[in-house]
């Protein structure tokens, strides 16, 4: 198939949406599948990663001015999409949608182009600012409930939101699909603590507990700095690697030096691309919290980077994350918003070398098996499919 894919992120930073599009439109490929990708063009003086380098790109201009950007990106590519849809003429249209950015919606009238809409949350949870006044969040809604009705497919990486459109907006059951995230097995994979450590200039005391992503409300990192304390009082010598940015990261290391745990939390900060896998691999324990900002939990890929490598998780109870960990064995489950919990979890795997090994290898035996993006590309290429022969039937 020749498949079009469409995005709003910044590719040349190594975000987890950015992460998302790339690692799909690879694996695609991989398959034998012709891809195209159409998203802004890179900040100034940044590129795409050199593994995604041979991937095809058509950059599309945007005013990078605050409030703006959104509008110059909708309008330009709204005129770029009209051009590949008469001329490339692909099979499908492969839409990642981001809040407000309906220009495959509009692009789409007057083609019989075979489209599939991939949707992460509901705007009205995801913006910020501006756009979270009543009017426009209600517009941007509206909006994506239009396009779920125009496409020929919805994917979702969990099935709550899947529900969620199916029950608010009539969205037909059978033209719905759950694709989660994966992870590149092949990048990362199992190290030694030492030699990660030796990388990262970390000393040899122990142990580590890391985080490794995107600082948003939603992770609930407010709770592990709380368990901190209390993990320090039976490991004197434990320290935390928060590696990341985002919104909640200043409100975090407020929390940290309200504490008294700035000698115990390290913020590391945006890790270079190609140094995520080491930072993990330098980690005894992993943590990926869940808080309830969102009526639906997400599907973190930092977990499966972390089963990746091997290493145990600590997480949240409840769907999206403990019920995973819990079924493959790879780690264990706190309740929600308990840093006491946390911290009992955290202390019961680092006093338990034995249990920590086994947990990683069920955790990397897993991702190997059924969790790969090669695994997840071809979930994806089935819904392409259907949504192509759906549109030739039509026609």
């Amino acid at each position: 198939m020749r498949i079009l894919l469409f995005c709003d992120e910044d590719l040349s930073i190594a975000a987890g949406g950015a992460r998302q599009v790339l690692e799909f439109a690879k694996a695609l490929s991989l398959r034998g599948h012709t891809i195209k990708i159409l998203g802004p063009r890179p900040v100034q003086g940044h590129q795409l990663a050199q593994e995604f380098a041979s991937l095809s790109f058509h950059p599309v201009w945007v005013w990078r001015v605050a409030g703006l950007r959104p509008l110059s990106f909708l309008i330009a590519s709204w005129a770029v999409l009209r051009q590949e849809l008469a001329t490339w003429r692909p099979d499908v249209l492969l839409w990642f949608d981001s809040p407000g950015q309906m220009a495959p919606l509009f692009a789409l009238f007057g083609h019989t182009c075979a489209s599939v809409l991939f949707v992460n949350g509901f705007p009205e949870e995801e913006v910020q600012g501006f756009w979270k006044f009543p009017l426009v969040r209600w517009v941007l809604r509206t909006a994506l409930k239009a396009a779920t009705h125009r496409v020929e497919a919805v994917v979702s990486i969990c099935g709550e939101i899947v529900t969620q459109m199916q029950q608010s907006w009539g969205v037909l059951p059978e033209r719905c699909f759950v694709v989660r995230n994966g992870v590149d097995g092949d990048r990362f994979h199992p190290q030694s603590h030492g030699a990660a450590r030796e990388v990262l200039g970390l000393s040899a005391l122990g142990p580590f507990i890391g985080f490794v992503g995107g600082f948003f409300p939603w992770h609930g990192l407010e709770t592990l700095i709380d368990a901190v304390g209390l993990v320090r009082d039976k490991l004197p010598t434990a320290t935390f690697l928060l590696v990341g940015d985002g919104q909640t990261r200043p409100a975090l290391e407020e929390l940290a030096r309200q504490r008294g745990l700035t000698d115990i939390v390290r913020f590391v900060g945006r890790a270079d691309w190609a140094q995520v896998p080491t930072w993990i691999a330098a980690c005894d324990v992993c943590v990926v919290l869940h808080r309830q900002t969102r009526s639906y939990p997400g599907d973190s890929m930092k977990l499966w980077e972390y089963l990746a490598c091997g290493r145990p998780v600590v997480t949240t109870a409840g769907p999206g994350y403990g019920e995973t960990v819990e079924a493959i064995g790879c780690g264990l489950a706190a309740k929600r918003d308990d840093p006491e919990d946390v911290a009992r979890q955290l202390v019961r795997l680092l006093e338990d070398p034995d249990a920590r090994e086994k947990m990683g290898d069920c955790g990397r035996m897993a991702v190997v098996q059924s969790h790969t993006w090669g695994a997840r590309a071809q979930e994806l290429e089935q819904v392409c499919l259907a949504a192509l022969a759906a549109t030739q039937r039509t026609a």
